[in-house]
């Protein structure tokens, strides 16, 4: 019983390790790898075995602002199943991004301020036994079309971020969204900065475009929204050069 309960709190239990044989991925990319499993001192109940993606979220509490890691896209992989001591166990899976996955790279460059990993859980009773493998995750085709022409606007990429909550006029699924942020670009004097969310689904995407827009004499900064719709089917038909040019500016001439 001594050595029962040991196992329980973790001591001289499994041991789980996670090796990935897909280290980056898109959204709605499938994450391959394999578990194992090596068995303690005693027998051990497996409840399940599940892998999950995380990613590291801002969200506002009582006016204070902090970050938290937030899991999404959970696979189940195995379980239940009773694992003896010093058994070895090993178990392959297949785990499909959320379209809506933060993107941490593109265009060959890290976005920095987003971090995305795939989380291993062994529940056994008592406890959860956790590996946890951090997981590129490359832009989709049509964000690097989009993310490619705002930059030939002049805008420079700075960070990128994860925000609980929803984002304006969008087909959000999941309880959070990323901004990409760029600084202010000579050909939009009024707006200082710009972010730019992407919410995909099957077939598009929402953009979503905010900027900051500087005060005047007679009013003060504010923020100016404005989104649109990316069709997949249609994105080589377009000049989003272009489109963007239009929409930012009239944001930037909105009074």
């Amino acid at each position: 019983m001594f050595k029962r309960l040991l196992a329980a709190a973790g001591v001289g239990g499994a041991e789980v390790e996670t090796e990935l044989s897909t280290p980056g991925i898109q959204p709605g990319g499938v994450a391959e790898g394999v578990i194992r499993l090596h068995g303690g001192k005693v027998a051990q109940d497996i409840a399940e075995i599940a892998v999950e993606f995380v990613t590291r979220v801002e969200h506002e509490h009582d006016d204070h602002e902090g970050v938290r890691d937030m899991s999404f896209g959970r696979t189940w992989v195995q379980g239940p199943f009773r694992l003896d001591p010093g058994a070895a166990a090993e178990f392959r899976f297949a785990a499909r991004t959320p379209l809506e996955t933060p993107i941490t790279f593109y265009n060959g460059r890290v976005l920095p301020g987003t971090w995305v990993a795939l989380r291993t859980i062994v529940d056994v009773p008592g406890v959860d036994a956790t590996d946890t493998d951090p997981i590129g995750v490359g832009a989709l085709p049509a964000q690097h079309v989009l993310l490619e022409a705002v930059e030939r606007l002049g805008f420079g990429l700075r960070s990128a971020d994860v925000e609980y909550g929803r984002i304006h006029n969008s087909r959000q699924t999941l309880p959070f969204y990323q901004e990409i942020e760029f600084g202010g670009s000579h050909r939009y004097p009024q707006l200082d900065q710009l972010e730019v969310t992407f919410v995909p689904d099957e077939h598009g995407m929402s953009v979503v475009l905010e900027a900051d827009k500087r005060g005047g004499v007679w009013s003060q900064s504010r923020d100016v929204l404005d989104a649109l719709r990316v069709d997949y089917a249609t994105l080589g038909q377009r000049d989003w050069a272009a489109e963007l040019h239009h929409r930012l500016a009239g944001m930037a001439s909105r009074r």
